[in-house]
């Protein structure tokens, strides 16, 4: 007797899979919530050229609302300073040399 073995579905779709994913919520906090308008589009610019991102890719970008802007620049400052404060933490001194030798 014979066993058989069971069907596993893989998802063919990539929009299926993108749907079961928790959706992350805004970063809002009181640096977000005080910086002007001009402030944001221009930190959303620089993000941009960060990214190296070429005009066709920054049009549809720019064409997003303010609020959606907001949190793209409040996350994109937040993980620029995790990246800068981390290495500077994991460095480490190198040993001294003993007097002695």
């Amino acid at each position: 007797m014979k066993k058989e073995k069971p069907l596993i579905q893989h998802p063919t779709d990539p929009l299926s899979t993108q749907t079961e994913l928790p959706v992350p919520q805004p970063l809002f906090d009181d640096r977000s919530m005080n910086l002007s308008e001009k402030e944001i589009i221009d930190l959303f610019e620089k993000m941009m050229e960060d990214m190296n991102l070429n005009e066709e890719r920054k049009a549809p970008l720019r064409e997003k609302d303010l609020s959606t802007k907001r949190e793209m620049v409040v996350q994109y400052i937040s993980a620029t300073a995790k990246s800068v404060s981390e290495p500077v933490a994991s460095v480490k001194t190198p040993p001294r040399p003993s007097p002695g030798c």
